[in-house]
């Protein structure tokens, strides 16, 4: 299985995630696509990575969804989020990544976040619990077909 992470961050959170992930997923590559874009073609899955801010997830990935959501709609795809409080995390959800997208992710999880004007260090945030659930979810959803759009 080819997995690519697909990421934007402000604070670094998204892009530790990605790391995290990267470690644990086999054959997986990471791109911040604030910066560049690969091919997305021979990947199996594709994960797209934000966090979340004042309810929004970051621009470019809300640029990207709307500008790829046909492709990401014909490939197996999940989202994880950086969002430090739970309690805004469905309504951020259904504010911001499409409902089709929603109803066909592999999954749609929150591994935590860093509490704005706060310096927490080693990852002390990171829900390492959902961090392996993702995982095995990402892991076992490969073998199952996108459905057609």
């Amino acid at each position: 299985m080819r997995t690519l992470i697909l990421y934007a961050s402000k604070s670094g959170a998204s892009r530790e995630c990605a790391e995290l992930l990267w470690a644990r997923l086999a054959d997986c590559a990471i791109c911040d696509i604030t910066k560049d874009l690969p091919d997305m073609e021979p990947y199996d899955m594709l994960i797209l990575g934000s966090g979340i801010r004042m309810g929004k997830l970051y621009r470019p990935v809300r640029s990207f969804m709307r500008k790829n959501m046909d492709l990401l709609l014909s490939k197996n795809f999940a989202f994880y989020l950086c969002n430090a409080y739970p309690d805004s995390l469905q309504k951020a959800i259904e504010a911001n990544i499409p409902k089709p997208l929603r109803d066909q992710a592999a999954c749609i999880s929150s591994f935590g976040g860093k509490p704005p004007f706060t310096s927490l260090k080693n990852l002390e945030w990171v829900r390492m619990d959902r961090v392996a659930s993702f995982v095995k979810t990402i892991k076992n959803s490969v073998s199952i077909p996108p459905s057609a759009p």
